[in-house]
């Protein structure tokens, strides 16, 4: 048998079982058609030949018509409206009851975005409301804030007001008191979270010391007033106090000098204005270059005597010790040496060593150190 003819008789057979399939699946009626009908007063009636052969009631619905219309939740999300009207074929049904009709106006409202009092888009409002203190008192006593009945005398009516007057004052002072309450509180919580990273700062500290062995890099002049050498350390300068009857061997035999002391993590301090008002000034004494207010803070640099270095707007600024004080913040990746002396080879004597960086490096201004002595801070007057 020839392979052609037996697929020409294979595709006339699933061509014919398709039509077949096809002509018992009921026709269906688009919504956009449906909406036009009945807008026109007319009911979709589908296969009414069908209807009168089978003798169906003319009230009976044939089907039923499903439409979903999508539906906005006020959060961004959506969700879809499900609406099931049934369709009426038959001639005594030409125009549509109130059972079998499509609310489209309804639907196409509901698929209407809803639209925020305060924002279009948004389902929050943007401010809160504080209620006042006579909506307190209403409620918490309502019989107190009714109306004058009639009922009541004039003397009643106004020993009523005076007794409004006084729960308001009341709370008034309960709620006062509460925010004083919860301030000491936000207070204690910060000291105590202070308190707490201090801790921690100063344990690391602690564990990040240890102990170190140097020899200076170069040694200056000595001075025979002050019986001090001037000596370079890991560039920074020192002043080393030798005694006259051992500075010349100490000089003499400075490359076999050992300089011993302590290094740990060098701590971060912010400068916390304590004063009602500061002066922040180009230097020590020097002009101002602005006014800081209690409770702002700056990065500290160094101290300088009785002052502090400040990173002030970007920029270096000074303000006395009277007006700020020091807090620990944190731990910066650089080292500090702290109790260093050096000893002398040949005798083992130790002498103090002091860091050029904490001596004075100016005269100080009288007038400065009276203040500073008078405990007066110095800044605007309160």
């Amino acid at each position: 048998m020839n392979i052609n003819y037996i697929i020409k008789v294979f595709l006339s057979i699933t061509v014919l079982t398709i039509i077949t399939s096809c002509g018992g699946v009921k026709p269906q009626v688009p919504a956009d058609a449906l909406a036009e009908k009945q807008s026109t007063g007319e009911v979709a009636n589908v296969n009414e030949t069908a209807n009168k052969k089978s003798g169906v009631a003319a009230k009976k619905p044939e089907y039923v018509l499903t439409v979903k219309a999508p539906v906005n939740m006020g959060n961004k999300n959506s969700a879809q409206m499900v609406v099931r009207a049934p369709v009426i074929g038959g001639k005594e049904t030409k125009v549509p009851t109130n059972e079998n009709k499509v609310n489209f106006a309804a639907m196409t409202k509901a698929a209407q975005p809803k639209l925020s009092e305060s924002k279009i888009g948004s389902s929050y409002s943007n401010y809160i409301r504080v209620k006042t203190i006579y909506e307190l008192a209403t409620d918490a006593n309502p019989a107190m804030f009714l109306p004058h009945d009639e009922f009541e005398t004039a003397d009643e009516y106004k020993s009523r007001v005076s007794e409004q007057v006084k729960l308001m004052k009341e709370i008034v002072q309960m709620t006062s008191q509460k925010m004083d309450i919860k301030k000491a509180q936000r207070i204690q919580v910060a000291k105590e979270k202070e308190l707490k990273t201090r801790s921690v700062i100063e344990n690391i500290m602690a564990e990040s010391s240890s102990t170190i062995e140097f020899t200076p890099t170069d040694i200056g002049r000595y001075n025979p007033e002050n019986e001090t050498f001037p000596v370079i350390l890991r560039d920074t300068q020192y002043q080393i106090s030798v005694p006259r009857d051992e500075a010349r061997t100490f000089k003499a035999n400075f490359k076999s000098v050992k300089i011993k002391g302590v290094k740990q993590l060098k701590p971060k301090y912010d400068v916390s204005i304590k004063a009602y008002k500061a002066h922040i000034r180009s230097r020590p004494n020097g002009s101002i270059v602005g006014i800081a207010s209690k409770g702002a803070t700056f990065e500290h640099v160094q101290d300088e005597d009785e002052w502090y270095k400040i990173n002030y707007k970007g920029q270096f600024g000074f303000t006395h010790m009277n007006n700020a004080e020091l807090k620990l913040v944190d731990i910066d990746d650089k080292y500090e040496f702290h109790d260093m002396v050096a000893i002398h080879p040949t005798t083992g004597s130790m002498f103090a060593m002091i860091s050029v960086d904490k001596l004075v490096k100016a005269p100080l201004n009288l007038a400065s150190r009276k203040l500073y002595e008078s405990g007066k801070p110095d800044g605007p007057d309160q």
